[in-house]
C-alpha cells in the first residue's frame, strides 16, 4: 500500500481540498438501511425502553445474553460481516447509520458494541480460516458471546505493558497466565479476545480463548458510575491451555490488532455519540415545552434557546464527521480491492490510513455528547438531578465516553503522532506549505464574499492557512520531541479537531445543496452556530499557545498569523441560534 499513490488519504483534509461528488451526508441514506433503522427502533421499544428502570440494573445482566441473541435473530450482529459467515455485507457508513439507532439502548448498547466492534469484527478481520469457519457464524447468531481482554490493572492506555504471559509447551501450544481488568461483557462471555506475550516478545500477540478452555476465574461485578446494566468483571487466567490454532493473527502483532480494532470502536463511539446527543436533546425539549415558569413554557426564554441552538449545531456537526469518515474508509477499502488487496487486508489498512481522523471523531463525539447530556439535565433543572428523570441516567451513563476507547488524552496525542509521522515521511507536504503561508503573512487576506456558502469556504480556507503555520512553527521548534510537549501537541490536535469538524460541516451543507436538500432557514443558521463555536475554540487554543512559548519570535509568529487569518463572517449568532432552536422545539411534539 505505502508504494502505490492512494486518492484517499488520512490527514490531507489539512491540505488538499475535498471532492463533493464522493463526499456522502447522511441524508442520502439507503432505503435498505432505514429498513435496518427502523428494526433497531422496534427492537428498542420492545425490549429496552418498556423496561428500562430493570435494564439499567445489575440484575438486567442476566437476561443480556437472550436479548443479544434476539438481535443476532434480527441480523444485527453480522452487519458488516460476508454473506459467507451468515452477515449481510453493509457498508461501514450503513452500518454506522445503524449504530446511530442503536446507541439509544443505554446498557444494553455496550454490551452490543462489545460482542460487534471488538469481538466480531477482529476474528473476521484478521482471524485464520480456522477460526473463522470455527466461530463467527456462532458469534453473529448470539450464540457465543465475547468479550476484549486487553486492559490490566497496570497497563489500561499503555496496554503493550501488559504483564499476562503465553508459555509455549513441547506441542506447540500454549499455557497462558495472567490478570485482565475492566472487561466488558466478562461475566456472560464464552470467549475472549486476550492480549498475552509470548514467551519474551517485546509486543503483544493475540488470541480467541474459549471460557471451556478452563482456568478462566472471573471476578465481581464492579461498582461503576453508571451503565449498571452492562457487565464489566475482572478475568483472571491462570495455566490456561490454549491450542496453537487460536493464535489470532501473526506473533508480535497483537499490539496492532488492538489499535485498528479500536479505530473501529473509536468511529462507532462517535456514531453514538449522535444518537444519544438527538435523545438527550428530544427529552430536554419535551420537558422544556411542559415546564412553565413566570406563567410561560420556559422553551420560549432566550437562555433555553440558547442552549438548544447549540446543542443541535453540536449533533449536526458530528453527524458531518462520522459519516465523511465512515464513506471515506469504505472509498478507500474499496480501492484496495481494486488493486488487488483481499477484503480482510483492505479493510484493515483502510482503518489504519485514516487513524488520526477516526481519533478526532472519537474525541469530539464524547465530548460535545457530554456537553449536551449535562445541559438537557441543566434544563431539566432540579428535576434533572433527580433518578426519576430520563436525563439522570444518561448523564451517569456518558461519562465513561471521554476514558474507552483510548482517553480523550490518549487520542489527542494519536493525532499529533500521526500527524507528525505523516509530515516527516512527506505524506503530508507540511513543510513546503508552511514556507509559503509564512512568506505571505503581510499581504492582506482577501475580505469575506456577500454569500454565505462562499463566506464559510474562504474561513475554512483561513483555518487551513493557521493550523499549517502554527503546526509547522511548532515542529520546526521541537521536531521529533513535540511528542515530548504533550500540553503543545494537544493543542495542536485541537487545531486540527476543530478543522475537520467545521469544514466536514460546510462540505455537508455543500452537498445538501447540489442535492437540492438544502434548507437555508434552517441549514445556514446551523453551518453559522457551529462555525462561531470553532472560532472561540481556535481563538482560545492559539492564546494558550502562544503563553505556552518563550521565546517572542515564535509567539509572535504565531499571533501575527492569528490576527491575519482567525476572522469570521459577521452575523447576529443570537439570532442564529434562535432560529435552530425554535425549528427544533416545534418538531417536538409533547
Amino acid at each position: 500500500m505505502k508504494d502505490v499513490m492512494l486518492k484517499k488519504q488520512g490527514g490531507t483534509f489539512l491540505i488538499n481540498d475535498t471532492d463533493l461528488a464522493t463526499f456522502y451526508i447522511s441524508e442520502l441514506i439507503s432505503e435498505e438501511t432505514k429498513m435496518m433503522q427502523e428494526a433497531g427502533e422496534s427492537f428498542l421499544a420492545n425490549e429496552i425502553e418498556n423496561r428500562l428502570e430493570f435494564m439499567e440494573t445489575k440484575e438486567a445482566i442476566a437476561i443480556t445474553p437472550d436479548l443479544i441473541k434476539k438481535c443476532g435473530e434480527l441480523g444485527f450482529l453480522g452487519l458488516e460481516v460476508s454473506e459467507k459467515y451468515g452477515g449481510i455485507d453493509l457498508s461501514f457508513k450503513d452500518v454506522l447509520h445503524f449504530s446511530v439507532t442503536i446507541s439509544k439502548g443505554y446498557s444494553f448498547t455496550g454490551a452490543l458494541g462489545v460482542q460487534t466492534s471488538i469481538g466480531i469484527a477482529p476474528v473476521y478481520l484478521y482471524g485464520s480460516d480456522y477460526l473463522k469457519e470455527k466461530y463467527l457464524s456462532k458469534m453473529i447468531s448470539g450464540e457465543l458471546l465475547s468479550a476484549f481482554a486487553l486492559t490490566e490493572p497496570n497497563a489500561g492506555s499503555d496496554a503493550n505493558a501488559g504483564k499476562t504471559k503465553a508459555i509455549i509447551d513441547n506441542n506447540g501450544n500454549y499455557i497462558i497466565n495472567g490478570q485482565k481488568a475492566w472487561i466488558s461483557n466478562a461475566g456472560i462471555a464464552d470467549m475472549f479476545i486476550v492480549f498475552a506475550k509470548i514467551e519474551n516478545d517485546k509486543n503483544l500477540s493475540a488470541f480467541v480463548i474459549e471460557k471451556d478452555f478452563g482456568g478462566i476465574t472471573i471476578g465481581p461485578e464492579e461498582k461503576k458510575m453508571g451503565l449498571f446494566g452492562w457487565s464489566t468483571c475482572q478475568v483472571f487466567f491462570e495455566n490456561v491451555k490454549v491450542p496453537k490454532e487460536q493464535l489470532l493473527g501473526e506473533r508480535n502483532k497483537g499490539l496492532k490488532i488492538a489499535l485498528n480494532t479500536l479505530n473501529t470502536g473509536r468511529i462507532k463511539l462517535g456514531a453514538s455519540c449522535i444518537g444519544v446527543g438527538k435523545k438527550a436533546i428530544n427529552h430536554a425539549v419535551n420537558y422544556a415545552k411542559q415546564r412553565e415558569q413566570f406563567g410561560k413554557a420556559i422553551s420560549n426564554f432566550g437562555a433555553i434557546q440558547d442552549k438548544i441552538g447549540r446543542m443541535e449545531a453540536y449533533v449536526f456537526a458530528n453527524e458531518s464527521t462520522v459519516f465523511r469518515l465512515g464513506n471515506d474508509i469504505d472509498l478507500l477499502r474499496k480501492e484496495l480491492q481494486n488493486q488487488g488487496e483481499p477484503f480482510s487486508k483492505a479493510k484493515i489498512n483502510s482503518l489504519k490510513e485514516f487513524s488520526i481522523e477516526s481519533a478526532i471523531v472519537k474525541v469530539y463525539g464524547s465530548e460535545i455528547q457530554d456537553h449536551i447530556v449535562d445541559q438537557a439535565v441543566q434544563i431539566y433543572g432540579g428535576m434533572g438531578f433527580s433518578a426519576e428523570s430520563p436525563v439522570e441516567g444518561l448523564y451517569r451513563g456518558v461519562r465513561i465516553s471521554r476514558i474507552y476507547e483510548g482517553t480523550n488524552e490518549i487520542n489527542r496525542l494519536v493525532i499529533i503522532k500521526e500527524f507528525v509521522k505523516k509530515g516527516m515521511k512527506g505524506e503530508l507536504d507540511i513543510f513546503s506549505l508552511f514556507t509559503q503561508i509564512s512568506s505571505e503573512l503581510t499581504k492582506v487576506t482577501e475580505p469575506y464574499s456577500e454569500e454565505t456558502i462562499t463566506q464559510y469556504e474562504q474561513f475554512v480556507q483561513n483555518l487551513k492557512s493557521l493550523s499549517i503555520l502554527v503546526s509547522g512553527t511548532c515542529l520546526q521548534r521541537f521536531m521529533t520531541q513535540l511528542e515530548d510537549e504533550q500540553e503543545i501537541s494537544m493543542h495542536i490536535s485541537d487545531l486540527l479537531i476543530n478543522l475537520y469538524v467545521i469544514e466536514s460541516t460546510l462540505l455537508r451543507i455543500k452537498k445538501l445543496k447540489a442535492e437540492s436538500l438544502l434548507n437555508e432557514d434552517i441549514h445556514f443558521p446551523l453551518l453559522k452556530s457551529i462555525s462561531f463555536d470553532i472560532y472561540t475554540k481556535v481563538s482560545n487554543t492559539i492564546t494558550e499557545l502562544i503563553g505556552a512559548f518563550d521565546s517572542k519570535k515564535e509567539a509572535s509568529a504565531i499571533l501575527l498569523a492569528k490576527d491575519k487569518f482567525l476572522k469570521i463572517p459577521h452575523y447576529n449568532i443570537k439570532e442564529e441560534r434562535r432560529k435552530v432552536a425554535k425549528h427544533i422545539i416545534d418538531k417536538v411534539t409533547i
